[in-house]
């Protein structure tokens, strides 16, 4: 046990390696971009659930029945065939 404790005492001896002063940063800057990552998946998460909510809602909701157009898609009260009469 006298082994470990001399080593451990030795490695408490050594100086403090330089890298590690700037590792706080690094660290937070890995917090943050971590935390970025995580708000855009639930945005998407969210986002894609609320489409699949809207559709499913959509598809049972019954709607008014379909009623065809008397002018052709498109086709203004304005356009030339229909000033002319044709």
């Amino acid at each position: 046990m006298n082994d470990l404790d001399q080593m451990l005492g030795a490695v408490r001896a050594m100086p403090a390696d330089a890298r590690l002063a700037d590792m706080e940063d690094a660290v937070m800057m890995g917090v943050a971009k971590r935390r970025d990552q995580m708000t855009a998946r639930r945005s998407l998460m969210l986002a894609g659930i609320m489409a699949i909510g809207i559709g499913w809602m959509g598809s049972i909701v019954p709607a008014t029945p379909a009623q065809a157009s008397p002018l052709p898609i498109g086709m203004s009260d304005y356009a030339p065939s229909r000033l002319l009469g044709q």
